[in-house]
């Protein structure tokens, strides 16, 4: 085991001000108005092309830094980032009919046979990767936060980020079919929160995986020894 502690201070240092700059981001873009707000959230935009280039970012650096190790005990860890960062740049909607996970594509008549089985065959793989990664990594993530290991906190933190971004997605629209309204104000605001989320997510997944690279990674543990 190495020496280093499982708490280096500095990555949950640098994971605060990490959040505090993309609060900081949030408040700014409040203060710009909406009509900036809505620039800066749009599809395809600034913020969005961050958020893809960040996971493919973190999955290069888990690839090629963390070499033949990382690769073959976390692949799937980089198989997830990378279609996290296709997904961000909506390549599940622009290289299909009407998008691969929409039920449309299996019911409507203008899809051919041969888009609905790729289609099947995409989402068949990504069931297996999601249950492959919470057979590995859901227990060791959960008992390790409550040891406030940095890695899974900060780990914890991005998937948390995640999640919190998934449930402000289209928000509105799905309070709408239990009458409750959202002023446009407040639907910007919620949209430019919602994609500030996104982006701190494979932000923290970087970092995360910097300080694995520092705490468990055996390249670092020989430098060490």
């Amino acid at each position: 085991m190495p020496d280093v502690p499982a708490q280096p201070i500095r990555y949950l240092v640098r994971l605060a001000l990490l959040l505090a700059a993309l609060v900081a981001i949030i408040i700014y873009y409040i203060g710009a108005g909406d009509e900036a707000a809505q620039a800066a959230a749009q599809e395809g935009g600034l913020i969005d092309f961050s958020s893809a280039l960040g996971y493919f970012l973190c999955a290069a650096l888990m690839a090629v830094v963390g070499g033949r190790h990382v690769i073959k005990h976390h692949y799937p860890l980089i198989l997830a980032l990378t279609l996290l960062g296709m997904r961000e740049l909506d390549l599940d909607k622009r290289l299909s009919t009407f998008g691969i996970f929409k039920s449309q594509t299996f019911r409507s008549a203008d899809v051919s046979w041969l888009e609905k089985g790729i289609s099947l065959a995409v989402i068949i793989g990504v069931l297996w990767l999601l249950i492959i990664m919470v057979r590995r990594y859901t227990k060791p993530l959960w008992f390790s936060v409550w040891r406030f290991e940095a890695v899974s906190l900060i780990t914890g933190f991005g998937c948390g980020m995640l999640v919190l971004a998934r449930l402000l997605d289209g928000i509105a629209r799905k309070l709408a079919t239990l009458n409750i309204a959202f002023s446009e104000h407040q639907e910007v605001l919620t949209t430019i929160t919602e994609e500030v989320l996104e982006l701190g997510v494979p932000l923290c997944f970087i970092l995360a995986f910097f300080a694995y690279y520092r705490v468990y990674h055996p390249a670092s543990i020989r430098k060490k020894n």
